[in-house]
Formats: C-alpha cells, structure tokens, sequence
C-alpha cells in the first residue's frame, strides 16, 4: 500500500481531512443556586431516558448527560450541544443552575447520600449500585465531555480502495487504533492545554492524603475518573486490548465492557467487542476532556479543532505511537500547579506545533484550525492563559471555586433564557413555529434531523419531513401536535426490564 500522503494527493482528498464529524457527549449537574445538589426531579417534560436519543441522566437524577448529534465540523457540533442545553435551561426550577465545572462543589454528608440514591433509573440499579460501591459516591460524581469522532466517509473508502486489502472492518480498525495510540502518546498536550480540575472540594476514595493543589486536572490523572491502576487497559495493540477487556468481564473485574474508562475507546455498531470485529470502528470516542466553564457549551470550538488538526496530522504521518511512560508523562502534567510548566512539556509541544503549523499549511485547511493552533501556542508559552491556569486565578480564599463556580453557572443561565427563540443557538434563521416543533420532538425523544430549509422528525420507522417556513398548527400547543403525528411515542415508557449494560 502507498503512504497514506501519497494516496490524499494522488486523489485530491486533501479537502476530506478537514471533513471529520462530532459527536458530542457532556455531563453537567443540576445544582440550587448555593451550589447544593439539587433535590428537583428530572424534568418531566422530558421523555423516556431509555429512548430519548438527547436528554439523559447519567449517576443519578441530578447529573444530566446531553448527547449532541454527529455533525460535520466544530461549529456545527458545539451548535447542537448550545442547543440540547438551551432546552435545558428552560425546564430548570427557579433554584437551579448547571454546574459549569467536572468537579463538583463542596457537598455535605447529605448531599453525598442523597446522590447515592437520586437514581430513578431502575433498570440501571444494579450497575449504579456497583459503581458507587467500587469507586466512591465522588468520583462518580465527576462530569466531563465525551468527543465522539469519525473520519469522514469518502476518505477512507478511498483508502482502503487504494489499501489492496479486503476486509474493511480490519482495515478501520487499524486505521483508528492508530490514531487512539497517537492520541495517548500525546494525551499529556490535551491535558496541559484543557485540563479545567485544579481544586477537589469532595475527597476522592483511594487518593492519597499528601496531595497538593491546585492541580492541572484532577479528572485527568491516575485519581481522577479512570480504572485502578490493577486494571489498566493498555494500547499497546488492539488485539491486546480487546484481550484484556474480554478476560477482566469473566473475571468480574469489570461489571461489562463499558466499565472501561480508558482516554480513548473504539466504538461499532453494538455494544461487545464481536460488533467491532466483524463490523468495525465507527468512531472513536475521547473521554479525557474536562468541562470548560469558559464555553457556555462545556467545550468549545478550538478544542475540538486542535483535536481534529491533530488527528489529521498523525493519520497522515508515517509514525509509530511512542507509548512509553505516556501515563506517566500525562500524570506528571495533570497533577502540576497550573501556572507552571515542564521544560519538556514547552519543548515538545511547540515542536509538534511546528509540524502542525506546517501541515495545515501544506493541505490547505481553513482559518478555523489555523486559529486553533495559534491559540495552543499561545497557552504553551504561557501556563497561565490555560484553563486551568485561569480558573486558579478565580479561586475564593479557601482555594476552592465555589463562587466562581456559581457565577459562570448564572451568567449561563441568564443568556440562554435571554434567548428570543426556542432554538436560537442553531436554528435561529428558522421561523418560531418550526423551533417550537422541533424543541417539543427532543424533549420527546423524536430525533431531528434539520438542514437549511427543511427538516425530518424520526420515530423508528416512522419519518415526516417539513419545510421550515410551512404553516404549523400549534393551537393545542407544539407538544400535542407532535404526539398527534407520531401517537406511538407514548408507548416509549421507562417501565423496568432487563437491560445489558
């Protein structure tokens, strides 16, 4: 097979590695307005969390999980989570604010045993129950942004054309585990550059008394949201690494497979990993990134661009992922004072910026990544323009972020109620009518698939498609004209059955 290089240029697909699509994942809490957990019940406007493909919960009721759908580019991805968190804004309760960072404020004896229990997800139960058990009430607790990522379709399609090969399942495999390999060896860079948990309000189980804040990423480090360092999955190759999942789910070291809380985790159609084997890598999905509290979104466009630059780059590059003392070059990082940074750290990222810079430049890419990179610069040459070197210059007297915490949570809160429309972050060129329609069929756990000037609402098989501008009847209100046209959803309950997790 040709170089990867040699086939983009042969084949003028240059345009193609810039084409990659996001889906975004983020978990935020419902929080009173003194920083509390909230005691409110999810929202019941909203529908099934079994079956709404947008409005979730995850540990327990208070911890909402929004999952933004693919889309192509940052922009467009970072939309559609502003959205999903409009909606939100909009069924809070008067006392209720979104807690804008992954570690949670101070939270009493109470509060940790309201959380243990505020879980309504019964089918969930047991794997809750296991969780909380294993690893401690807080770290659950924790939140973050899970980024969903694939290459665009035509680029590898011509590559395996080009590959000789004839299993397309194997060759995305090797495709994408070489780039989770790439971002592991670098995953000390995305620390540095996003990390945004530098204080711990609520003690950890297993971390280590002697530990000094502020730190660069709590969340990111070895005590952080991860596996115990006895059952770590390493990168090494993926047949190693579906070995080792397989042999700790029957030993009873993992509940299932999706107990392994690696950086990075190559995800199929299904759920095991026999649907990655005869189907292959779909996507991969990036769950090393901290809450951005400076983004009303949780993340923000630049990250996810100097993600994809990145991702890009090492698909393009004839190298092999050097893995060695990777945790510990990230570990080392993620537990340094936010204001400083390494001589090694400043040395090898601006290098990679260089080559960066310099593939960019070569494949033509747009501004966007361009100003990504120049940001990343920026924060390299200065520890103090990071994240998490910004939130420590928040930080009340006792070091904690409370205050600061509480008043990005009300800024948030008052500029998405401060919307003129129902939808405005994504759609606001569509008339009031649609978004009304639209917002009604999310909260409904009906899938929307919008473009410029029309859009489909999805049930299973059951599919309507609209122009943006057409007259709506709305009389009985947005919500009653969805469920006249899809009737079926009532049936879409969260009765308790048996669930694979």
């Amino acid at each position: 097979m040709e170089s990867i290089e040699a086939i983009i240029q042969q084949q003028q697909l240059a345009g193609k590695l810039f084409g990659g699509f996001f889906g975004l994942e983020v978990e935020q809490h419902r929080v009173l307005t003194n920083g509390k957990l909230s005691r409110h019940p999810y929202p019941a406007a909203f529908s099934s969390r079994r079956h709404n493909p947008y409005l979730k919960t995850d540990f327990c009721d208070n911890m909402f999980e929004l999952v933004a759908p693919p889309v192509q580019g940052a922009t467009a991805a970072v939309q559609n989570l502003k959205y999903l968190q409009q909606i939100v804004n909009d069924h809070l309760a008067a006392d209720e604010r979104i807690w804008p960072l992954s570690i949670m404020a101070p939270l009493s004896a109470d509060d940790l045993a309201f959380a243990t229990t505020f879980n309504t997800r019964q089918w969930m139960a047991d794997y809750h129950d296991y969780l909380g058990a294993k690893y401690g009430i807080a770290r659950e607790l924790m939140a973050g942004v899970h980024v969903n990522f694939s290459l665009h379709r035509d680029l590898i399609a011509a590559l395996f054309a080009a590959s000789g090969q004839s299993d397309l399942a194997a060759f995305k495999n090797h495709l994408y585990f070489r780039l989770a390999q790439g971002f592991v060896a670098h995953r000390w860079l995305f620390t540095y550059l996003f990390g945004a948990s530098p204080v711990l309000a609520n003690p950890l189980k297993g971390m280590p008394d002697n530990l000094a804040f502020p730190v660069r990423s709590l969340r990111s480090s070895d005590f952080g949201y991860t596996n115990f360092s006895s059952e770590t999955i390493t990168y090494s190759s993926l047949g190693a690494q579906l070995d080792q999942l397989k042999r700790f789910v029957a030993e009873g070291k993992f509940y299932s497979l999706h107990e392994f809380y690696g950086p990075v985790r190559l995800k199929s159609r299904g759920a095991n990993s026999d649907d990655l084997i005869a189907h292959g890598t779909e996507r991969l999905e990036f769950r090393a990134f901290d809450l951005d509290p400076l983004s009303r979104a949780g993340i923000s466009n630049d990250t996810l661009n100097f993600l994809e630059v990145f991702l890009a780059y090492w698909l393009v590059a004839d190298q092999e992922a050097d893995l060695t003392e990777a945790d510990e070059k990230n570990q080392a990082v993620a537990l340094q004072h936010p204001h400083q940074e390494f001589d090694w750290t400043k040395e090898r990222g601006l290098a990679l910026l260089d080559d960066l810079d310099a593939f960019v430049a070569k494949y033509g890419a747009p501004k966007e990544y361009q100003a990504a990179l120049l940001f990343a610069r920026r924060r390299l040459e200065d520890p103090r323009l990071t994240i998490g070197g910004q939130l420590i210059d928040k930080a009340d007297p006792d070091g904690g972020l409370l205050s600061y915490g509480l008043k990005i949570a009300n800024s948030h809160h008052d500029w998405y109620k401060s919307m003129a429309y129902p939808l405005q972050p994504t759609i606001a060129t569509y008339p009031a009518p649609a978004q009304e329609l639209i917002k009604a069929a999310i909260e409904l756990g009906i899938k929307a698939k919008v473009t410029q000037n029309s859009f489909a609402l999805i049930l299973g098989d059951h599919q309507e498609q609209y122009a943006a501008n057409q007259a709506f009847d709305l009389t009985n209100g947005a919500k009653q004209a969805v469920l006249a046209t899809f009737p079926e959803q009532v049936n879409y309950t969260d009765q308790v059955d048996q669930v694979q997790v």
